[in-house]
């Protein structure tokens, strides 16, 4: 990545969004500012490719959670009137909502792509836990497929049924294969004509990622998470990417922001940009 000062001389655009609010569970707000200090330690990525980045520092938390939701609406808003994809570094899942929402002021047919150890629509755990339902609020919002389940109640369960949503399991996922994934959502997503991608690093095994507040065995190893975003990147139509859920005070030496600042590495430099 190289970063720029002005707008139009960017590719691509950062921000960070250091929220802890919507969560019992401290710390995430940490985490744009560790994962931010550990870009300098990829030289190139494994793509080849480099992309110029405006960093437009971060949204911060007001007062409330429901006036810290409409500021980013309204911040994610002026950043996505650039005409550039955006690159959120979180803060934790609750911020995923009021981005989609600022995306449906600029398209009609979002796709979004939510990956996860967890279906997030478990209606008693709102707004942290209740990602999904929230989102498919949307009027613009028509397709939504979730990668790498693996933990789930039977509520979200009968949710994802009832309202047709797609999902892959990781069991799915580790039997068929990235690219079998890769084109599985991409039939899923046909005729969007904006994907968001909203990754929780909860979807990648606690082994390679132990900075998350919900521990779940199984998951993504760190390279099949760096496949899996630089694939993601080279679809159609990507128009913005979150990482989040990285909890630095439960990280182990700071191997998940580290890896946190390797997948948005990777992601940003294989992203076509149109």
């Amino acid at each position: 990545m190289e970063f720029v000062d002005k707008p139009e001389e960017a590719d691509v655009i950062l921000v960070g969004i250091p929220m802890d609010q919507g969560t019992e569970k401290r710390g995430c707000a940490n985490a744009p500012a560790t994962v931010r200090s550990y870009f300098d330690n990829f030289f190139f990525s494994e793509t080849c490719g480099v992309r110029r980045v405006l960093d437009r520092g971060d949204i911060v938390e007001e007062n409330t959670f429901e006036c810290s939701t409409d500021k980013i609406y309204s911040k994610m808003c002026d950043l996505f009137n650039l005409k550039r994809p955006v690159i959120t570094i979180g803060g934790n899942h609750s911020i995923t909502f009021p981005i989609v929402k600022a995306l449906s002021r600029f398209y009609n047919k979002i796709g979004v792509i939510h990956i996860d150890a967890h279906p997030d629509a478990q209606i008693d755990y709102y707004p942290n836990g209740d990602i999904i339902p929230n989102i498919l609020s949307i009027p613009e919002v028509k397709k939504v497929i979730s990668i790498g389940l693996r933990n789930w109640s039977k509520y979200e369960s009968s949710f994802l049924e009832e309202h047709k949503v797609p999902y892959i399991t990781m069991n799915s996922l580790i039997e068929a294969g990235i690219d079998y994934c890769v084109e599985k959502i991409k039939m899923a997503l046909h005729g969007c004509d904006c994907i968001y991608i909203s990754f929780d690093i909860d979807s990648i095994d606690p082994a390679f990622a132990p900075g998350t507040g919900w521990i779940e065995p199984g998951g993504l190893t760190s390279r099949q998470a760096i496949e899996l975003v630089q694939k993601l990147a080279k679809l159609e139509n990507v128009k913005g990417f979150d990482l989040v859920e990285i909890n630095v005070k439960k990280d182990s030496k700071d191997m998940t922001s580290i890896l946190g600042a390797k997948l948005i590495y990777e992601f940003s430099n294989a992203l076509v940009i149109r």
